[in-house]
Formats: C-alpha cells, structure tokens, sequence
C-alpha cells in the first residue's frame, strides 16, 4: 500500500529536475506497486521470494553499473578524483550485492518452496549484462591512461596509501572485482518452483530499470543511488512483510513449526535490508546530500508505509501479542512481566524435552533477532540527520524542529514502548532493561568536551545557509507535508 500525490497537483521543478512531494513519489514505489499488479505472483510463496531477491539484485547491479560508466566518463575527462568517489559508491553496492547473493543459501529451503522446475541466473540479468560491458570499458580506459604515463600503477601500489587519488583508484578496482566474483558464483543458479520463460519476465527487468530511472536529475549527483539504497530495502521490506504476516496467523493456529520457517525468513531479509545503510553514511558527502536535498521535497524515511509503519510498527506489535499470547497463554496481552519471564524460562529449560517448548524457544530467538535488527536499522539510521543536517536547531524536510533530535525522539520511543521488551528482559538482554544504561564513551561524545557537537553544528550551520526556504518554511517548503497516516495492517 502506497500513499499517492496530492490530486491533481502539478509537478515543481527546481534547477536540477523535479521536487518529489511524497516519499512514495520520491523511491518510484508506484512502480514497484505497478509491477506486482500486472505480474503477480502467490503472497510470501518460494517465487515471491526468489523473486524479491533478483529484484532487489537488479537495483543494485543497475546503481553500480551507473556510477562506473560515470567514473569511466571522469577518467576519460583525467578527473580520477571524481571517478574515485564513485568507486566508493561502487564498493558500497558491492557489499550489497555480496549479502544479497547469500540469500540463497540462508533461504534455501523457503526458495525451494516445491519441486525445482526452474533456473534463475545472474548470467541472464540485463543489469549484469551492462555492469560486464562497462567493465570492459573502464578496464580499456585505464590500460589507455597508464600507456599515456597519466596513471602509473606500479609508483602508486608500491608507495603510497590512502591519501592517494591514484592509489585509491587501484585499490577500490582490486576490491569491486574480487566482490564481483563473489557475487556471481553465489548467484549463478537459483532453482524455483516455477517454469522461467526468462530472467527478464520472471523479475520484471525492464520495470526495476523504470523504476531507478524514472526521475533523474541534471548533474553529477547522487541521487539515483540515494533512491536505490532505499528502493533495495523496500522491495525485500514488502515480502518480508507477507512473510511475517503469514508467521502471525501460522502462530494463532498453533502451526508453529511453519511460523519458525516463515520467521527465519523475514529476519534473514531484514539482515539484507540493513545492508543498504552503510553505503549511503559511508558515501553520501554532506555537499553532495545538499546537492540533492531540496529535490528530496517534503520528504521523510518515517514516511515508509513497508517499513516505518507495517514492519516496524503493526506487525511487529501483532507479532509481539502472538508470542507472549504463546508463553503466556491467550490473556497473554494482559500478562504481567514476571509471568512472561517465567514462561520464558520455562520454554528454554524444556527446550530438550518436548517439540513445543522447542519450537516456542526458537520463535524466542527469532523474535530477539527481529528486535535487534529493528532497532539496530533505526540507529544507523542517525547516520543520515547527523552527517547531512547537523545540529543546532536544523529543521528537517518536513518541519522538525531539529531532525537529529526528532530522529532520537522516535527511537526513545520506540524503545519505551517496545513489545518485545519483558522477552527481551527474562533473556537477559540489555534492550529489557527499563532505562538503557548509558556508557561513558556516549557520556562523552555528547557532553561539550567532545568534538562531535562542534562538526554537527558547523554541519547545522552550513545546511541553515543553504536552505533558508525549508528553515523558514517558505516557498515550497511553506505547504504542509501532504503524507497521512496509511490504515493499520491488520492481521
């Protein structure tokens, strides 16, 4: 479920393109509804799943062939400190497309679903096919430049580090091939319980290419890897989803083996998912953000229905009343701490003994898992307001007062009001404890004694200057956030 554009209203440009007005406007995700609408396939089935995964793959192979064939454009202008940025974003797909090609493996009994009757491969991708070619391209232009005396590998490897445009040339090369063989090998068969037609129809190819170019921006930016790092995360987000509401309706039936299978599948997608987060911190510079931000419009991640709201919000609530209805029988929502922990302990003890308390005790342990992830997605999550906003009352896209601030707010919480939080306690873990405890290095880094407050008010600072219209709500940014709040994702 999506969330559309005003009616009616008429697109706003800015110097570089279009001003996107929602977030499901802004990730394409009309798309990506458009393409299950025309080409569906059975809710949380083996297919789905195979399916999500080469989707998700053939984002990440389209972002990182983009920002290639542009270092390849940079080397051919002898602009190999540009082309080097790119290479970092192309390390950080790579290490996408590395934990995405692991999918198969973890997932290998949810992909077989029935009978193998099908073949998916990475040979067969359009996307891969491109990413090949470009590499031949980058490969020619380099051999060019080192024959012109413009690079010369062997000074660079030999002597010098990391403060080297040249050197990290070569170093993030050696890196993005060696991924790419890792890749490859782990995705070159898939089995399905489908007859393939081709690699194109079953994952919609020519679709998951309109949705990463169906709004570009002038310039050389980072906006169309800024959507991909959150399209890969929608995309495995959805099936995660139906995956978790099938475990939720497998649990009330008491058909809990099968709710363990689903629940082993939508955690190992949520680790995928977390994966699209380091690149965009390790990468996405704050001018470069800022290049790109005021086409971000009246935009906010807290705007993900997949995720902020049915992932994170309704199904992990329902899942969250299944399990300690499970442990503490169906008044378990009414349940005091002390008997969640002791029912708690009681099915690990019996683990041994009987199937149910067995299985109980492995739901347990998915059900830990989805909440760390959770929680650990929403704190690198941080990275973003901190590295591109700063601090010192930066208003956020939407209005927030300060972002970084409203962005901790949100986890608080979201901690407070943790479901999971009298499991996570009789486990002993620290996400239980009623007030987290705070360590002196956090003590440290937020008191004025660090350096950390200084970089992110000078980052305020600059992002106050260059955005005046979204500090003062003028313009554009004077109209109110069009987003609602989507109906609750009942189970």
């Amino acid at each position: 479920m999506g969330v559309a554009p005003f009616a009616g209203s008429e697109p706003v440009y800015n110097e570089r393109g279009v001003i996107a007005e929602t977030y499901y406007d802004l990730q394409g995700l009309a798309v990506l509804d458009g393409i299950r609408a025309t080409h569906p396939l059975p809710k949380a089935s083996a297919e789905s799943l195979c399916r999500a995964l080469f989707q998700a793959v053939e984002f990440a192979l389209l972002n990182l062939n983009d920002v290639l064939q542009r270092a390849v454009d940079d080397l051919r202008n002898e602009a190999a400190d540009r082309a080097v940025v790119k290479l970092h974003w192309a390390r950080g797909f790579q290490r996408v497309l590395g934990g995405l090609s692991l999918l198969p493996a973890r997932l290998n009994g949810m992909m077989e679903g029935g009978q193998a009757r099908g073949v998916v491969r990475i040979a067969d991708s359009p996307a891969c096919a491109a990413y090949f070619a470009t590499l031949q391209q980058m490969d020619l232009t380099i051999r060019s430049l080192v024959e012109s005396g413009v690079l010369d590998p062997d000074r660079v490897i030999a002597h010098e580090s990391l403060e080297s445009a040249q050197f990290n040339l070569f170093h993030l090369l050696r890196i993005c091939n060696h991924e790419t063989t890792i890749w490859e090998s782990n995705l070159a068969e898939v089995t399905v319980p489908i007859e393939i037609t081709s690699y194109s129809d079953f994952v919609v190819a020519d679709g998951i290419r309109d949705c990463v170019y169906d709004r570009v921006l002038k310039g050389d930016t980072y906006f169309t890897q800024f959507r991909g790092l959150h399209q890969i995360p929608e995309t495995l987000g959805i099936e995660a989803n139906d995956q978790c509401e099938q475990a939720i309706l497998n649990i009330r039936a008491r058909r809990l083996q099968r709710a363990l299978e689903r629940l082993q599948c939508v955690t190992t997608l949520m680790d995928a998912m977390v994966t699209a987060v380091p690149p965009m911190a390790d990468n996405l510079a704050t001018s470069d953000y800022h290049d790109i931000r005021e086409n971000l419009g009246l935009t906010s991640g807290s705007h993900s229905v997949c995720l902020h709201y049915h992932m994170f919000g309704d199904l992990y609530q329902q899942f969250s009343g299944e399990v300690i209805a499970l442990l503490a029988g169906r008044d378990g929502r009414a349940a005091d701490e002390d008997s969640i922990g002791k029912a708690t302990a009681r099915a690990d003890s019996q683990r041994s003994h009987d199937q149910e308390s067995w299985l109980t005790h492995q739901i347990i342990n998915e059900a830990m898992k989805m909440q760390s992830i959770i929680f650990h997605w929403r704190h690198l999550h941080l990275h973003l307001p901190r590295n591109n906003l700063g601090g010192d009352m930066t208003k956020s896209l939407t209005g927030s007062p300060e972002a970084i601030k409203a962005v901790r707010k949100m986890l608080a919480s979201a901690s407070q009001r943790d479901p999971m939080k009298a499991i996570a306690h009789a486990r002993g873990l620290a996400s239980g404890r009623a007030q987290p405890s705070r360590g002196a290095l956090t003590a440290y880094l937020e008191s004025d004694a660090s350096l950390d407050g200084m970089i992110l008010a000078t980052t305020g600072a600059i992002t106050q200057r260059r955005f005046h219209d979204v500090q003062e709500r003028l313009g554009f940014f004077a109209q109110r956030c069009p987003f609602k709040v989507p109906p609750r994702r009942t189970v």
